[in-house]
């Protein structure tokens, strides 16, 4: 089964990009399922002119995604809540093209159901969660529209619970976490993620950075802390203001035979000249063996003190910017966050008057 990153597809003309992506790469993506970020809701009557990010989707992308056998995708992001208005739209449209979807709901319940799916004959169950902090701007829930949000204790008791009863069920944890833009995982993101193979699971997906974090393989799970983009093309979003810079545009596919327990990664570039918003494909290496995943991961072999010290020195975000060293201690990381949101909507405020980008 293949997992992407985000993708966010406002026309009808970027959805046959997209269609023409999963045409061009066929050696890739040909006749295997897909599991998906769906950044932004469903909607045909929104425009991307637009002072702040509001991103969404074409319902002309559902029919893309379905076309090329995309099971799944995951609602648990930050930009669900842009127009939270068209939650049912979306949901209608997903349910019309049998598209599985978790992450948001109108319950809080409902935003944390699980994904069940059959990957060729193997029974996965896939989970999906939001890190609170990309709310900042928004409440949860908005209109009645809940996010599921990453509660690292919950979500380790959920797990246990759920593999009690459903102990043959491959499991993979699709997180929505991170900064716009930062290179590397927080320290508490690999504590948390080697527990959740530790009890469990097969494989921890994240996204959300809009770039490459790299990952590693853990006993017998596998870790992808950051895949990147999938298809959010650029100059589109915000009167075309919205882009990201150039080592944004590599971008990382995984890809995992749940019957084999054999993991690979594909590499692609992004290129958008003359407007094509295209993904070159560059190689596919197995995941123990990718030259390109251990320039990502250099971490791979360190220990949680080793790589805290790395990641205080070589981290992309570091002005003002506290570090989540461990998920265990909750008071401190609430208050980091509590801090964080009041720094972004700061930010979010100074991005409007263009005084700094929207991503940076």
């Amino acid at each position: 089964m293949i997992f992407g990153g985000d993708i966010a597809c406002p026309t009808v003309e970027l959805s046959e990009h997209l269609d023409t992506v999963f045409i061009n790469n066929k050696n890739v993506f040909e006749g295997k399922n897909k599991y998906f970020n769906l950044e932004g809701l469903v909607a045909d009557d929104i425009t991307t002119n637009t002072v702040s990010p509001i991103v969404f989707n074409h319902s002309s992308v559902i029919k893309v995604l379905n076309k090329n056998k995309t099971l799944g995708v995951s609602l648990a992001n930050n930009h669900t809540l842009d127009i939270p208005q068209y939650f049912n739209n979306t949901q209608y449209h997903l349910e019309q093209n049998n598209i599985l979807f978790s992450g948001a709901g109108l319950s809080v319940d409902e935003a944390q159901k699980v994904v069940e799916l059959n990957d060729e004959g193997i029974e996965v169950s896939i989970f999906n969660y939001c890190w609170d902090f990309l709310l900042y701007h928004q409440k949860n829930p908005t209109n009645g529209v809940y996010i599921s949000e990453i509660f690292e204790s919950k979500i380790v008791d959920d797990i246990l619970k759920y593999k009690h009863n459903f102990p043959n069920r491959k499991l993979v944890v699709y997180m929505h976490w991170s900064f716009d833009l930062e290179i590397l995982p927080f320290p508490m993101y690999r504590q948390f993620s080697k527990d959740l193979i530790d009890i469990g699971v097969t494989a921890v997906i994240g996204c959300h950075s809009h770039c490459v974090q790299g990952g590693e393989k853990y006993k017998n799970g596998y870790i992808v802390y950051g895949l990147g983009n999938f298809f959010f093309p650029y100059n589109v979003f915000v009167n075309g203001s919205l882009t990201f810079p150039d080592f944004a545009k590599k971008e990382l596919v995984f890809e995992l035979d749940f019957a084999t327990n054999k993991a690979t990664c594909h590499w692609f570039d992004y290129n958008n000249s003359n407007q094509t918003h295209e993904l070159s494909y560059i190689v596919s290496e197995t995941f123990e063996t990718s030259l390109e995943l251990k320039k990502y991961s250099p971490y791979m072999l360190m220990t949680e003190g080793e790589y805290y010290n790395y990641f205080k020195l070589n981290r992309r975000k570091k002005f003002l910017i506290p570090i989540y060293r461990n998920y265990k201690n909750v008071f401190s990381n609430n208050l980091y966050t509590r801090y964080l949101k009041m720094r972004g909507r700061l930010a979010r405020s100074l991005a409007k008057r263009r005084i700094i980008k929207w991503q940076s």
